[in-house]
């Protein structure tokens, strides 16, 4: 993938190779010209589904026919100059290669970000789903086109502890400049009392955090909302602006990833005028609370699985779990072996700005792991007069128990306080056994108790 998703997850490490190799033989083009956006008064999103799904089910009807040359009817000039006729039935004929023969069409989805608009159809191979993405510019022609691995299109349910009738919601946005597409939830009352932001854990996430069928931020927000607490949550940058983050891709570092947004956040939350408001970090979110906690105006930080030891030190432990553990893993020893000498490179120092980036862990460029250096979650809250309240499950094979022991040793804020749950995962689900990838490919939400002490002790505060 052109950007690598910056931490490129371990849970989606399956995924994201087959990710790889797809876009290396069928990407005409990711840069999004003329697109209408989410937030242009001219957009109709049952306009746009409805135009993108006939011009999807043309494109696939010609590539089943042979008929390659109706891309020069359905693709703007642009993507032309990309992905013509020869091109596209060597690509076609390609695929089919590679995942057998083409079968017939499913399930559709309207994926929005504040770049563009994309339609994402699923594709039934012999031997693999795939998903077409494509999005349209003004004048209804495609002016993009990707496959990506199947995503799950289950809609999602409430659990049993949301009460949807008392919970509002509202678009809004974060940020001034290249604003990232939000939402604000609250409950009907919306008393002012407290309010949370959300800060995701690693990749191109979108403000729910979704994974397979699951939508970990959407359970937190309308979990706290049914317990009288507001939040914000948002899409990621590199999630909201794809193709702005490829461009930068060697410029890119932990403050354009996560840190500066999640500022922003919380200035406008500050501005919103409630009595509290809280910093929830999920993994890479919680790894990083402590740095936007200290260039922000806070009453307490919640860290959902966030690793107090550097990231760095994280990556060769989970793929020797995932060789050990889990059968059905791509993950090989070469694989293993290269992370290892990757990652070597980055503890001791042996890199710069300019290294080229295929030397260093998922091919993120010198200036990101720079941005890392040094930092240290645990010494930075240690200096924070705001509690902290660290919670972890003891499944969690990603950031372990013994990550979220090591915070104790920091903020001693009398309110601050650690809990581990047993039985739960890196997403707070309840599960039994030795957890894998696949656990997150079932539908799930976050346990009821964790919804309850998060709210417990926010409005102990």
């Amino acid at each position: 993938m052109a950007y690598k998703k910056e931490y490129l997850s371990l849970l989606k490490v399956k995924k994201r190779m087959k990710y790889l190799s797809l876009l290396l033989c069928f990407i005409g083009s990711i840069t999004v010209q003329g697109q209408i956006t989410k937030n242009d008064k001219n957009y109709n999103p049952q306009y746009f589904s409805k135009k993108s799904s006939e011009i999807s089910n043309a494109l696939i009807k010609g590539f089943e026919n042979n008929n390659y040359k109706i891309v020069d009817t359905l693709f703007n000039p642009h993507l032309l100059l990309k992905l013509d006729a020869n091109r596209t039935e060597q690509t076609w004929k390609s695929i089919e290669a590679s995942y057998g023969s083409f079968k017939n069409i499913g399930s559709s989805a309207l994926k929005e970000t504040a770049e563009a608009n994309f339609f994402l159809i699923e594709l039934h191979f012999e031997h693999e789903d795939l998903d077409l993405e494509l999005s349209l510019d003004e004048n209804d022609q495609v002016n993009s086109l990707m496959l990506l691995p199947a995503s799950n299109k289950t809609q999602w349910s409430p659990p049993s502890y949301v009460n949807l009738e008392s919970i509002i919601e509202k678009d809004t946005s974060v940020g001034k400049v290249d604003p990232l597409l939000a939402k604000w939830t609250f409950p009907e009352n919306n008393s002012k009392k407290a309010i949370a932001v959300f800060v995701h854990g690693s990749g191109a996430n979108d403000m729910n955090e979704s994974l397979g069928p699951n939508q970990f931020f959407k359970d937190l927000a309308y979990g706290l909302a049914s317990n009288g607490i507001a939040s914000i949550r948002y899409n990621k940058r590199t999630y909201d602006y794809r193709n702005a983050a490829t461009s930068k891709i060697n410029e890119l570092d932990i403050d354009y990833e996560v840190t500066n947004d999640a500022i922003e956040a919380v200035n406008m939350a500050n501005e919103m005028g409630y009595e509290k408001v809280i910093l929830i970090g999920h993994s890479l979110g919680g790894h990083l609370a402590p740095k936007i906690a200290e260039n922000s105006t806070l009453n307490g930080v919640i860290t959902l699985a966030g690793n107090s030891s550097p990231f760095i030190d994280l990556i060769v432990p989970q793929y020797e779990y995932l060789i050990q553990n889990d059968s059905n893993t791509q993950i090989t020893e070469f694989m293993l072996n290269a992370i290892k000498t990757q990652t070597k490179k980055v503890k001791d120092g042996d890199y710069d700005e300019t290294t080229n980036a295929f030397m260093l862990p998922f091919s993120l460029p010198g200036k990101y792991w720079k941005s890392l250096e040094g930092y240290s979650p645990v010494k930075v809250s240690k200096k924070q007069d705001i509690p902290y309240l660290i919670l972890n499950g003891d499944r969690d094979y990603q950031v372990t128990v013994a990550e979220a022991e090591q915070w104790k040793n920091g903020n001693k804020n009398k309110n601050s306080k650690t809990i581990i749950y047993k039985g739960l995962n890196h997403l707070f689900y309840f599960g039994e056994g030795i957890l894998l990838p696949s656990e997150y490919e079932k539908i799930g939400h976050i346990d009821s108790q964790v919804i309850s002490d998060i709210s417990t002790w926010i409005k102990s505060l």
